[in-house]
């Protein structure tokens, strides 16, 4: 009787771990936000998404994310949306060859020809396929700030990592998120500490 109850009780036990290392393991950490504390959102209407750089190996995940950014901002129908055509010319215009470096100055011009209150600027850090059990799993990182017109101080900052899959899908070896997906979900998870 008594090694029976020893037998569940390292069985509960076990299970127990396991499960535990299962929360650990899909919490993760979220965004990393700053919030201009006295800034009043309500002044920006309309705004502009910049190329975002891309700091990765990953060629075009710089491009790729800024696709997939305008149109999850678009589908929050929280601000009007410059016309990513309208940007291109516009950086082309004021001869600006780093979008994602701009200066105070070259946010105040680009403001101005754009006529919006507020430029969105960021970067791809990280776009890659990493290594985990028998296969890869894709991980994007995304940093992205707003910076209003007029002064050109950032109001609004965050950096999201996300990755496929989780513990169960490495555990149990059932198939992950494609890059595409673990992109939107990073950018999605960086739109909502904007737009709430």
């Amino acid at each position: 009787m008594t090694h029976m109850f020893f037998r569940k009780s390292t069985i509960c036990l076990s299970l127990l771990t396991v499960i535990s290392v299962a929360l650990l393991s899909c919490s993760g950490m979220g965004p990393t936000v700053f919030i201009h504390k006295n800034y009043n959102f309500n002044f920006i209407e309309r705004v502009a998404v910049i190329p975002f750089g891309n700091l990765s190996n990953d060629q075009g995940a710089g491009e790729r994310l800024t696709h997939i950014f305008v149109t999850e901002l678009l589908s929050q129908e929280a601000f009007d949306i410059v016309e990513p055509g309208e940007v291109t010319d516009a950086l082309s215009k004021a001869r600006i060859s780093l979008p994602a470096d701009l200066t105070e100055e070259q946010i105040k011009e680009v403001g101005k020809t754009l006529g919006v209150q507020g430029i969105i600027i960021g970067n791809v850090n990280e776009s890659s396929l990493s290594r985990s059990g028998s296969g890869n799993k894709p991980v994007v990182t995304l940093d992205a700030r707003m910076v209003e017109t007029e002064k050109g101080q950032t109001v609004w900052s965050a950096t999201n990592t996300e990755e496929a899959g989780g513990f169960w899908s490495s555990l149990f070896g059932t198939g992950g998120e494609s890059q595409s997906e673990v992109a939107r979900k990073c950018v999605r998870r960086v739109i909502k500490t904007l737009v709430k």
